[in-house]
């Protein structure tokens, strides 16, 4: 029989005492690319997911081994990571195994099962009563001075304390209530508890209990569990009587000189194929690791990109034959690919928001000095926290700063497209971003970003320098103008129907690219909580509701709810070939015109780019052509869209009909399925053959190509009708794509799309967008080319 006690060392800490044997020598791989270990990490995720499946028995349970005493524990811990890593609480396995958590005779009261069967129960989204009512018991057994302990034996550990914050957190996203002492009461403990000062340099850890020396996986620890009491204990001492919030006020609280001291201490001591300052609970730390980082939204820790290396480390652990990971100090199977799993697919998540850092730097750590830049340290965690609970978004996303002189210096735009969204807060001037910082924004936004600025505490330095930033961005190419109440941000998700809140604009393209906020919406994002304090101001409520729900429709408006994984980052548009020859190469040229004929500048760029995947090499120069010039005659076909009014003159409408008589072809769009546009074309095919398009009749060949794709089941948005709804009521629908064009001796030598795809083709469509996926617009476009071609 196990010990009770487990001899001081934490229950789940220990099945988590994986650490890798001394014979095997970490292999040193050569570098390589995220797409590569993009790949790498699904097939591991896979074959752990297979490895889980397959051991449970048909109870929906899984053998405890030798930990038969937290049999619970366990079998909760296995259902979290197959949920966490992608499997439906309605896949047979993930659904057996929550019948039986459901069940009534399943009645833990020892902390670590108790808050494991939480987080299970919450995460497959089911028994909340059950959830409520095992929260209450975590409550009544925590003991007076913050700790947790095993559940019935007094004493504690940070071990089972940070398990039952974790169990605590899920219950109240469930809708559970959690008392506002019992997180003061842990925030407390963990201030005291921590090894070492919070100014020392090198940062200050946590260990097992109080007066030990920190190691890894309970410093990760700590700073999990004061980021969640951050999160659920909001101070309005920054309120006055009238409501007013003083939002430059900062913070300079405990906790947070607690938690930035934490994060210097595992940046001085980061290890991944090791628990630094411990010679063991391996993939306990890397578990942890995990919450640390996509809590605190970091990305490194020092210059340690934590999930990439722990990723790689983690496949090269792996058993190569049947996908488990465990050590030779811990057999526990279930437990130890548990752990890696929710490493790997929680690590995996969606980055929502990168928070820019910048400024003038220290001149001696290099840093950026001060927090101008951070004025409200929660902003982008609170804003991406009430995301995820909205209905059609994922319920796993994460943020993360990113140092914009590191990133230009580094990893250059892939850095920023990590997110969709920049988002650039600040009190301070902004003239310290300038030369490759400068540049690294401009290609950003041109490679189909999108950058949300707030003026935090509303400051004149920040506004004047904001602006005078977008001058020397786009000098005057692009202009900053006030969005009017029409802008479809204002109705992206949430309605704002009447004298909706003040934003200003950048229009790149398709879609407006850039807004910015003069109000300080981060400063209300900064002090949302699930569960407000009874003492909170009705007016403070409002405030923060309202700023709430302006975020979210910015988000929605830059992303159309479309997120990657983190290791997925949109294929760039380089220079490099621009110069190169076109001799041997297919040409697409571009036809200009009055309508808005570049308003996606790099649409046909990143359709050459899926040309490439079925083999056509296409030319990187793209020459732009009126139909009038002769030269049209020298490409096989000609590409179009637009989003406004345009008209041909005779003597363009007379080039266009002798080059489409002649065998050229003409394949075109309407920007996100502008009417203007639209009329306009189907105006100049009346006039250049004397007949309307037609609709392509479905069974062609042109929606089913051998050699390209199945455009018989492809993704379109629809938009609602009319300027005043809200665009939450958009809906997509799945079937054949929508296709129309004109006939010359049974070839169609025109097609042509009224719904977008070459602003799906730039990712710059939003909700407002009547148009296909990013994804089947590259398919649609891939099949036109081919018909073009080879028909």
């Amino acid at each position: 029989m196990l010990n009770r006690k487990m001899s001081g060392i934490g229950f789940l800490a220990i099945i988590a005492f994986i650490c890798l044997s001394p014979a095997r020598v970490f292999s040193q791989q050569q570098p390589i690319s995220d797409e590569q270990l993009r790949d790498q990490v699904l097939n591991a995720i896979e074959r752990g997911q297979q490895y889980l499946i397959d051991k449970q028995a048909r109870n929906g349970t899984w053998t405890p081994g030798n930990f038969a005493a937290y049999s619970d524990g366990v079998n909760s811990l296995a259902t979290l990571a197959l949920l966490n890593s992608g499997l439906s609480p309605d896949h047979p396995t993930v659904d057996a195994a929550l019948r039986h958590l459901e069940n009534p005779r399943v009645d833990p009261n020892k902390t670590y099962e108790i808050a494991m069967v939480i987080m299970a129960l919450a995460a497959g989204d089911r028994a909340p009563g059950k959830i409520g009512r095992l929260a209450a018991r975590l409550e009544r057994i925590q003991e007076r001075d913050g700790y947790w302990g095993y559940g019935d034996l007094g004493g504690g550990d940070n071990s089972n304390t940070q398990f039952a914050v974790l169990g605590l957190r899920e219950a109240v996203y469930a809708g559970a209530s959690v008392d506002r002492e019992v997180w003061e009461r842990v925030q407390q403990h963990f201030l005291k508890a921590q090894s070492g000062s919070v100014d020392n340099p090198n940062g200050a850890g946590w260990a097992y209990t109080e007066g030990g020396s920190a190691y890894g996986s309970m410093t990760v620890a700590g700073l999990a569990s004061l980021i969640i009491t951050q999160e659920m204990l909001q101070d309005d001492s920054d309120v006055d009587e009238q409501g007013r919030i003083d939002c430059c006020a900062g913070d300079d609280s405990e906790a947070q000189k607690a938690i930035d001291a934490g994060v210097r201490w595992l940046s001085s001591h980061f290890q991944v194929r090791s628990n630094p300052g411990e010679s063991g609970w391996l993939l306990y730390y890397l578990y942890g690791l995990e919450r640390a980082g996509r809590f605190s939204g970091r990305r490194f820790f020092g210059d340690h990109d934590w999930y990439r290396e722990g990723a790689r480390f983690l496949v090269d652990r792996q058993s190569p034959r049947e996908g488990f990971w465990i050590s030779e100090t811990q057999r526990n199977e279930v437990v130890g690919t548990s752990f890696a799993l929710l490493f790997l697919s929680k690590g995996l998540s969606p980055v929502l928001i990168n928070k820019i850092k910048y400024g003038p730097r220290d001149q001696q750590t290099r840093d950026v000095a001060g927090n101008a830049w951070n004025q409200h340290q929660r902003d982008a965690n609170n804003l991406t926290a009430y995301i995820s609970q909205r209905d059609q978004w994922p319920k796993l996303m994460s943020w993360q700063v990113v140092d914009l002189r590191a990133a230009a210096n580094g990893d250059g735009v892939a850095s920023l497209l990590q997110s969709p969204v920049q988002l650039l807060t600040g009190s301070e001037d902004l003239d310290s971003i300038q030369g490759r910082e400068l540049e690294l924004l401009r290609q950003y936004i041109l490679q189909g970003g999108f950058i949300f600025a707030v003026n935090s505490c509303q400051s004149a330095d920040f506004h004047d320098g904001f602006r005078d930033l977008i001058k020397r961005l786009f000098d005057d190419q692009y202009q900053l103008y006030r969005l009017p109440e029409t802008h479809d941000v204002y109705r992206s998700e949430e309605l704002f129907d009447n004298n909706p809140p003040e934003l200003w604009g950048v229009d790149v393209g398709c879609r407006t690219a850039i807004m910015y906020s003069e109000f300080d919406h981060a400063c209300r994002w900064n002090k949302w909580t699930l569960s407000n304090s009874r003492d909170r101001l009705p007016q403070i409520k409002s405030q923060i509701d309202k700023s709430m729900k302006l975020g979210v429709n910015v988000i929605a408006y830059a992303t159309s709810r479309e997120l990657q994984d983190k290791l997925r980052t949109p294929q760039l548009l380089t220079a490099s070939d621009l110069n190169e020859m076109n001799r041997g190469r297919m040409t697409i040229a571009r036809l200009q015109h009055t309508g808005g004929w570049d308003t996606a500048p790099n649409a046909l760029r990143r359709l050459q780019s899926a040309l490439e995947t079925v083999g056509i090499d296409s030319a990187p120069q793209m020459p732009n052509l009126r139909a009038n010039d002769l030269a049209i005659f020298e490409y096989p076909m000609i590409y179009m869209h637009g989003r406004k009014n345009f008209f041909l003159s005779e003597e363009e409408t007379d080039g266009l009909r002798a080059y489409l008589e002649n065998g050229g072809f003409l394949f075109a769009d309407a920007c996100c399925g502008a009417e203007e546009f639209d009329e306009s074309f189907r105006r100049m095919i009346e006039q250049i053959f004397g007949e309307p398009l037609s609709r392509i009749p479905s069974g062609h060949e042109i929606y089913n190509l051998q050699t390209g794709y199945d455009l018989r089941r492809v993704n379109r948005r629809i938009p609602p009708n009319g300027k005043g709804g809200s665009i939450l009521n958009v809906r997509d629908t799945v079937g054949e794509a929508v296709l129309e064009g004109v006939q010359i001796n049974g070839k169609y030598v025109v097609v042509y799309s009224k719904y977008d795809l070459s602003c799906a083709l730039e990712r710059q469509s939003t909700p407002a967008c009547a148009g296909y996926s990013t994804e089947d617009a590259a398919k649609i476009g891939v099949n036109l080319v081919l018909y073009g071609l080879f028909q």
